[in-house]
C-alpha cells in the first residue's frame, strides 16, 4: 500500500510535513487507504467568515411521548434530547392539549371569562418545555384530524347541524372571537391569568397547514386570511414584544397560502413577524437541496411584498413521509445532516423536525425503547457544529446531498467541520483546511467522529499536529456523516 500517512500539516516554516498519527476506537492503517478512490475535493478557509451557524435541531412535540389512551405509559426522552441538543419544540401535534378547541371546549362560551378555559392538559405540556429548559414554539390552531370525530379542522365559529351539513359559516366576528380565544390562552402563559404562568415564549404560529383541506382546515383561503388578521393584530396590540406568523403551509406550496396569503398581510399591513412552512423527503426524489429551493421561494415571495425581515422558519421536515423507515438508516442520518446544511444555506433561521419523540416512521426516538433512531445522530453532529457558531468558508458541497459546513468559535480555540454524504457515487474525501485561527507554532488536537453502517457517530481516529493549515485523505462514501473537530491545546 501506498503511504499516504492519514495528515499533511504545513507548519511554520511552510514545508510540508507528512506525520503519521494516532489511531483509537480499532481503526487500523489499511482502514484509512484512500488511493484508486473517488475523491471529493473539499476545502476550509478559517480566516474567511461567511455568516453564522444556526441552531436548526428544533423539534415538534416531547420532551415526553405521552400516554395517549388508558394502559399506555408515558415515557421520558429528556435525557436524549438534551444529549442530542435540542433547544426548541413546537407544540403541534399533542392531539388534544394545545388545541384551542380543547382549551376552549364550549364555542358558545363567553372568551373573557376564566370559566370558559380548560388549561389543564396544555399545562402539562407546556411545563415539560419550559421549566426543562427548552424554548417554547406555541401554535395555536388544532392537531392532525387523523380519525377523530367531530369537525375540529373547520374554521373557529362555523356550525353544523345534526347531518354534518354546514348552517353557518365562520365569519369576521367569528374571527374576533377566536383571536380573543388566543389572546386569553396567551395570557395564561405569560401574565399568570387563570392561575397561570409568566413563561418565556416568544413565538406564536397561527394554525397548522390550512391547505391540507381534510385534515386541517375546511374553510376558503379568504376564510383562513380573515382570522390571521383578526388573531395578528388583536395579539400584537396586546403582547408587542412577541412574534406572529404563519400559515405552516404544506410542502405543495399552493399559491393561495404562499404568495397569496402574503399578498393580503401585505395589502393589510399586518404583522407576520415569520413565515413558516413544511416539507417532508425534501420532495423530488428525497433530495436534500430540494430545502434549499423551497426555503428560497419563500424568501422570494416575503422580499416581493416588503417583508424583508420576515424570518423564514421551517416548522415541519423529515426525510420521509411515506418510506416509512427512512430516517431509521445511515442514509437518513445523512439526509438530516444535509437537509439541515442546506436550510443554513438558504437562510432558515428556525427548523423543527417532525417529530421529536415516539412515532411510527417519523419519530427521533423508537417507541420500544425510547432510544435515539439513526437519524437522531445527526442533531448530535449539529450540536457540536454549533460549538463553532462562527461560520467559515468552505467548498465542496453540491444539489444532490453533499454537504460541507464549517466553523470556528469567537475565542479562536475551536474549528468544527461537518461533512455529509447522501447519495453521491464518491468514495472518499480530500479535505484541505487553510488558516486555522492561531499562530503557527500552535499544537492543535483532531478528533474525527463518524456515523456510518458500522458508527453511530463515534470516534475513529484522534491526532495532535502542529500549524495553522493541514489536509485529510479519508475513506467516505454515501450514507456517511463525519464530524471533525479541532481543538487548540494549551
Amino acid at each position: 500500500m501506498r503511504r499516504r500517512d492519514f495528515l499533511k500539516s504545513v507548519g511554520a516554516g511552510g514545508s510540508a510535513l507528512v506525520v503519521g498519527g494516532h489511531l483509537t476506537m480499532g481503526v487500523s492503517m489499511s482502514d484509512q487507504s484512500t488511493e484508486g478512490d473517488s475523491l471529493a475535493n473539499l476545502s476550509v478557509d478559517c480566516s474567511e467568515v461567511v455568516g453564522e451557524i444556526r441552531s436548526l435541531i428544533g423539534v415538534n412535540r416531547g420532551p415526553y411521548s405521552f400516554a395517549r389512551r388508558e394502559g399506555q405509559k408515558t415515557v421520558s426522552h429528556l435525557e436524549s434530547y438534551r444529549n442530542l441538543g435540542i433547544d426548541f419544540i413546537r407544540t403541534h401535534d399533542f392531539y388534544g392539549p394545545t388545541d384551542w378547541h380543547v382549551i376552549f371546549p364550549d364555542w358558545s362560551a363567553d372568551a373573557e371569562d376564566p370559566d370558559s378555559y380548560d388549561f389543564e392538559s396544555s399545562d402539562v405540556r407546556i411545563k415539560a418545555i419550559v421549566e426543562n429548559g427548552f424554548r417554547c414554539f406555541f401554535r395555536l390552531g388544532t392537531s392532525w384530524k387523523g380519525r377523530r370525530e367531530g369537525p375540529i379542522n373547520d374554521p373557529p365559529g362555523t356550525l353544523r347541524d345534526s347531518e354534518g351539513e354546514v348552517v353557518h359559516a365562520a365569519d369576521r366576528d367569528d374571527c374576533k372571537k377566536w383571536a380573543q380565544i388566543c389572546v386569553q390562552t396567551m395570557r395564561h402563559y405569560l401574565e399568570g391569568w387563570k392561575e397561570g404562568y409568566s413563561f418565556p415564549i416568544e413565538y406564536w404560529e397561527i394554525w397548522n397547514e390550512p391547505d391540507l383541506a381534510a385534515q386541517f382546515w375546511t374553510g376558503t383561503p379568504e376564510q383562513f386570511y380573515t382570522m390571521y388578521e383578526e388573531a395578528s393584530r388583536a395579539i400584537k396590540a396586546t403582547f408587542p414584544q412577541v412574534k406572529v406568523g404563519g400559515p405552516a403551509c404544506t410542502g405543495a406550496f399552493r399559491e393561495p397560502y404562499v404568495e397569496g396569503f402574503i399578498r393580503h398581510c401585505s395589502d393589510h399591513e399586518l404583522p407576520l413577524d415569520f413565515f413558516t412552512w413544511h416539507s417532508y423527503g425534501g420532495r423530488g426524489g428525497f433530495n436534500p437541496y430540494r430545502y434549499y429551493q423551497d426555503a428560497r421561494r419563500m424568501r422570494e415571495a416575503l422580499d416581493g411584498f416588503g417583508y424583508q425581515e420576515t424570518e423564514n422558519i421551517n416548522t415541519e421536515w423529515n426525510a420521509g413521509i411515506r418510506t416509512r423507515l427512512f430516517n431509521h438508516t445511515p442514509a437518513g442520518a445523512a439526509f438530516y445532516a444535509s437537509t439541515m446544511a442546506c436550510m443554513l444555506d438558504a437562510g432558515v433561521k428556525y427548523a423543527f423536525q417532525y417529530c421529536g419523540d415516539s412515532h411510527p416512521g417519523l419519530g427521533l426516538h423508537d417507541r420500544e425503547t425510547g432510544e435515539p433512531m439513526i437519524c437522531g445522530y445527526a442533531f448530535l453532529a449539529w450540536k457540536k457544529l454549533i460549538q463553532a457558531p462562527v461560520r467559515v468558508a468552505a467548498t465542496g458541497s453540491d444539489k444532490n446531498g453533499y454537504n460541507i459546513v464549517a466553523g470556528k468559535d469567537a475565542a479562536s480555540e475551536k474549528v468544527r467541520i461537518l461533512i455529509s454524504d447522501y447519495q453521491s457515487d464518491q468514495n472518499a474525501f480530500q479535505l484541505h483546511v487553510a488558516n486555522l485561527p492561531w499562530e503557527a507554532e500552535t499544537n492543535f488536537q483532531v478528533t474525527r467522529f463518524l456515523l456510518d453502517e458500522e458508527h453511530n457517530l463515534t470516534v475513529v481516529e484522534d491526532l495532535t499536529e502542529k500549524g495553522r493549515e493541514f489536509q485529510l485523505e479519508r475513506p467516505f462514501k454515501a450514507a456517511s456523516v463525519c464530524m471533525i473537530e479541532i481543538n487548540r491545546k494549551t
